[in-house]
């Protein structure tokens, strides 16, 4: 596979005021990092560079930041909350270790994008949250579909009031994912609304309940024999205070 060059944000034009760009760490080497580095390149070096990755091993952090085009590479997270010269950090580690990793970075005062989940529980995101309000930073949830440029427009047709009142939402969202194991194993906090059941509930409760707690939960699906959620889930929904309902 083919190296990636160590980027480095461009002069301004004499004369211009130009701030310099928001420098990135990565946290963990893995598949959803480099799908976010990735990302990352298709901004200007001049906004936004990487610049810093750290894995639980030296060896693959090195191997991961050559293949990236990253400077600097960490053999622990502790390494990387302690660079002064990154600004933001990535949490793309498995799901059991968001909250461990996002604190730590949180209380060394970086602003934190972790992966989704935010956290496996409620409680989890809410220790989080209280973090990030304590250390005065910047947390938020990598959920990049709210991004999409049809997604915004969605969103404003429904503020708008141009679809009516919206009462119900129906999705539907699969994957041939049997082969990914982690999403059989509960140490991993594997399971179907833990990887892509959270993109229906986010939509449902951004459209019908305009961010407000849902009133009731039902679900329904089968058991994998680990004991976490199967691959597919049957059908579930959720009430809403202005009297949506999201099933799917």
């Amino acid at each position: 596979m083919e190296t990636v060059t160590p980027q480095e944000p461009t002069e301004s034009p004499s004369g211009t005021t130009c701030h310099p760009p928001t420098r990135w760490g990565i946290c963990s080497a893995g598949k959803i990092s480099h799908d976010f580095l990735v990302a990352l390149r298709t901004l200007p070096a001049e906004e936004h560079l990487a610049v810093a990755v750290a894995a639980r091993d030296l060896t693959r952090a090195q191997q991961y930041a050559q293949l990236h085009g990253v400077a600097r590479a960490y053999g622990s997270y502790e390494e990387l909350a302690g660079d002064p010269q990154v600004d933001v950090v990535y949490v793309g580690t498995v799901n059991p270790q968001h909250l461990p990793a996002t604190l730590l970075f949180l209380r060394a005062r970086k602003a934190v994008l972790v992966e989704k989940p935010m956290g496996i529980s409620a409680r989890e995101a809410k220790e989080m949250a209280a973090a990030a309000r304590e250390a005065g930073v910047f947390l938020m949830e990598g959920f990049w579909t709210r991004f999409f440029p049809a997604w915004k427009r969605l969103r404003a047709l429904v503020d708008e009031g141009a679809l009516g009142e919206c009462r119900v939402l129906q999705g539907a969202l699969a994957f041939p994912l049997r082969a990914v194991e982690r999403l059989r194993e509960p140490r991993l906090a594997g399971g179907a609304l833990l990887d892509l059941g959270g993109y229906g509930l986010q939509m449902a409760s951004a459209l019908l309940g305009r961010g407000c707690p849902p009133l009731r939960l039902r679900a329904e699906g089968c058991l994998h024999p680990s004991g976490k959620g199967g691959l597919s889930v049957g059908s579930g929904g959720l009430s809403v205070g202005s009297g949506g309902l999201s099933v799917g």
